[in-house]
């Protein structure tokens, strides 16, 4: 799940009554609109955003909340750490059916052209290159709730042995709530290890011999999300979200990428089934 609906983790602020957690009730609503996340890889498929789900479970012990699948700990009224496994969302780039990209339609956009000059820099078709793996992590989430302010910090580890790395975040939050509805801005700076940026994205002897080799190095990727949220019924709402994440040059520089940034936003209805 793209984690941009009104989720469980946004909750926690009950901003408005009909957003706060009832525990042991399980949560289901679908957004129906229009929106697109684009793909920074040659050949990739960008991802029609259609119908979005947004589901999750907080039980006495744990919890599942839109892909994410662990247990919490209330540390004090504004402190709480949990422990939580996911599948990693880098293979969604790369294959149309990953479950990351479940009841999502897609169109594909191709560029597979081969340059005449073999000493030239090459772009990669996702074609030519073997299939990158699913990955299992397992992560150690902090999270520091105050008034109108959200903080959190993320550590994840392989425990697949799909890419053997980590990656992590940290992120601030804000909300607030205006005559024109309830509005979020969120800023987060990820940090992806070496060996994840060279699994997915690295070129090794495997691959096409007429690509350079490219060996992947740690990488910073800041990203900045504003979404918003206007309720026309207790079970009906506007809502809409706009995304932007810059790749580094540890990403740029792999022959598969083919730009420097992945923008998503939407614009639908949301109902809440349950």
């Amino acid at each position: 799940m793209l984690n941009i609906v009104a989720n469980a983790e946004a909750a926690l602020s009950c901003a408005d009554e009909t957003s706060c957690i009832t525990e042991q009730k399980l949560h289901l609503s679908l957004a129906v609109g229009f929106g697109q996340r684009s793909n920074p890889l040659y050949d990739g498929e960008k991802l029609p955003l259609v119908v979005l789900p947004d589901i999750y479970y907080y039980g006495e012990h744990w919890f599942f909340d839109n892909g994410k699948l662990g247990s919490s700990w209330q540390l004090n009224d504004q402190w709480q750490l949990s422990l939580i496994s996911k599948l990693n969302p880098e293979k969604g780039y790369f294959q149309k059916w990953f479950s990351g990209n479940i009841f999502q339609l897609s169109q594909s956009y191709s560029n597979n052209s081969i340059l005449a000059d073999l000493n030239s820099p090459r772009q990669l078709s996702l074609g030519e290159v073997s299939k990158r793996p699913t990955a299992v992590d397992l992560g150690l989430q902090l999270d520091w709730f105050g008034n109108d302010w959200h903080l959190q910090t993320l550590l994840w580890q392989d425990i697949s042995n799909a890419y053997n790395g980590q990656h992590a975040s940290i992120s601030a939050g804000r909300h607030w709530q205006t005559s024109f509805g309830n509005w979020q801005l969120n800023t987060t700076l990820y940090w992806k290890s070496a060996k994840l940026i060279d699994t997915y994205y690295g070129i090794d002897n495997n691959e096409p011999f007429y690509i350079s080799r490219y060996n992947g190095k740690a990488s910073w990727q800041p990203e900045l999300r504003l979404g918003w949220q206007q309720p026309l019924s207790e079970d009906f709402a506007l809502l809409a979200f706009l995304r932007y994440l810059h790749l580094d040059d540890a990403m740029t520089n792999s022959p598969l990428v083919r730009t420097d940034n992945i923008v998503t936003w939407f614009f639908g209805v949301s109902y809440r089934l349950f």
